[in-house]
């Protein structure tokens, strides 16, 4: 959303922070002729970024004769270390290669002689090891490093942070949750954090989620054993299709941060890879590991754009919107510059609903989208019939006359994205779903709750309470990047909502 290479295409990332810089490293592959990535993923491309925000090209900064997987950047000895998985064989993926560097610019491959090859003792022959992430912990009065990379001989300590001794697998105490396979997870990362380390792993076609999600377990230490954190799992992710992949620890001037990468369209091949806003790790009264609105993201936070909330046409039920309060079937409204608030009925019930009514609003063309939009605002959602209905408050993102992307929010604690089509009547296609057991928070009954949406090109995030809800795209089409929306508006469902504070910004990404 963010940032790109100005030439080729890059992949899993990872952010290191030093000396009041961000370093951003990636796997990073020219393209042939087709648009494609067959040239292969041998290089290592580096952005800078004097903010975390607006990013400047370094360029390749790795060449190598092999391919390069994710990577982990630390420091230690006086010098910075980065490794990557990579291939012994074009069939086997079982190596970590060692790079090093005085001034994280230039890098010079350790050799073979340091490749760490995993310990049989530990490792599977049809598993993988890659990318391995670093961390430091005190034990008897001494810093030790431990890292944690992919595949069951991927737990590592180091005495000095340069040479490793390969560890056994924790063991993990699945519960109910366990999926298939002895360690079935891609790890993105892990940090200790107020004594507990949590650990962060990757996975497609798990816990009723097809696409690829992230998943947090904790322990009580860097040996474990871990076990889900079953009512915060999902940290992040997408149900049906994967747009938003990774969620990488960077330690930041004492914050720690994610970053990521998604795609523009259904896929790296058929889109275009991207950097999205880095986030925040925050641990919550109860114990939960969450992703935040990172505050460093309001130098995105343009030029404003002048747009009043009594500006908003009502595209569902097909009706004119009076600025003096009217009824509409079963759509109320009261709308002034600086308040909005609409009432849809009459309410069903939770259990239906599906067929709830549902009133739609869209900014038309008056806020240009084309450079990118920041939008902030608060809403109060409430119901007449409260224990009974689930009312809803949700962001349209108009794509045709036809329908566009929704993401709902339910009072019932589910937040749906997906197609909102329009045929006969409103249907909403879902292809991501947060609820029970996912990290992102719901919206509220009764309550003033704050927005946050960045939306760029196709690609879009949300927040709720300044937490992360998710990052997703408008693309639902294998063969192409999805259509980009042409306005953006609100949707109101079975129940009242009260929209205010509304405040644009044109992205600024310069």
């Amino acid at each position: 959303m963010l940032y790109k290479p100005s030439a080729g295409i890059f992949k899993d990332n990872c952010v290191y922070f030093h000396d009041g810089k961000y370093y951003l490293f990636s796997m990073y592959s020219e393209l042939d002729g087709n648009h494609n990535d067959r040239k292969g993923y041998n290089h290592v491309w580096q952005a800078v970024s004097s903010d975390g925000v607006h990013w400047e090209d370094v360029g390749t900064v790795i060449s190598a004769p092999f391919t390069i997987f994710a990577m982990g950047v630390w420091e230690a000895q006086g010098k910075f270390y980065l490794n990557h998985g990579s291939f012994t064989t074009p069939e086997r993926q079982d190596v970590l290669r060692f790079w090093e560097s005085d001034d994280l610019a230039h890098w010079t491959y350790r050799g073979a002689q340091a490749d760490l090859h995993p310990d049989a003792r530990w490792y599977d022959p049809h598993s993988r090891l890659d990318c391995m992430d670093v961390i430091t912990v005190e034990e008897d009065g001494h810093t030790v490093y431990y890292g944690v990379a992919s595949g069951p001989g991927g737990w590592l300590r180091s005495c000095d942070g340069v040479h490793w001794e390969g560890l056994p697998a924790p063991a993990f105490d699945w519960g109910r949750l366990r999926p298939a396979g002895e360690y079935p997870f891609e790890i993105a990362g892990w940090q200790q954090l107020d004594g507990t380390f949590y650990l962060l792993g990757s996975r497609g076609a798990y816990a009723g989620n097809y696409g690829y999600c992230v998943f947090t377990l904790i322990g009580d230490s860097p040996r474990g054993p871990f076990r889900p954190d079953a009512a915060a799992y999902r940290l992040s992710g997408n149900s049906h299709r994967s747009v938003h992949l990774w969620a990488r620890p960077c330690r930041a001037d004492g914050q720690l941060l994610a970053s990521s990468y998604m795609y523009d369209g259904y896929g790296y091949r058929m889109g275009d890879v991207w950097l999205p806003p880095l986030k925040k790790f925050v641990v919550g009264d109860d114990g939960h590991l969450r992703l935040a609105y990172w505050k460093a993201n309001e130098a995105l936070q343009g030029t404003p754009v002048d747009f009043s909330l009594d500006q908003f046409i009502q595209r569902y039920p097909a009706s004119a919107m009076s600025r003096t309060g009217v009824s509409q079937g079963s759509v109320e409204i009261q709308a002034s510059a600086t308040r909005l608030s609409v009432a849809v009925g009459p309410e069903r019930s939770w259990v239906d609903h599906d067929a709830a009514p549902l009133a739609v609003f869209s900014s038309g063309d008056a806020v240009p989208l084309e450079h990118g939009l920041v939008l902030e605002a608060t809403v109060t959602l409430t119901c007449a019939e409260k224990g009974s209905c689930s009312p809803a408050f949700g962001i349209y993102l108009e794509e045709s006359r036809h329908g566009g992307t929704a993401i709902l929010m339910e009072a019932c604690g589910i937040i749906r994205i997906g197609h909102l089509r329009f045929v006969e009547h409103p249907t909403l296609v879902p292809e991501d779903v947060v609820g029970p057991g996912c990290a992102p928070p719901q919206l509220e009954l009764d309550r003033a709750c704050k927005l946050r949406l960045l939306l760029r090109r196709n690609m879009f995030e949300l927040y709720l309470d300044d937490h992360y809800v998710q990052t997703f795209n408008t693309s639902r089409v294998r063969s192409a990047i999805g259509a980009r929306p042409r306005s953006i508006g609100f949707i109101v469902q079975n129940g009242q909502a009260v929209v205010e504070r509304l405040q644009l910004w044109q992205m600024t990404l310069d």
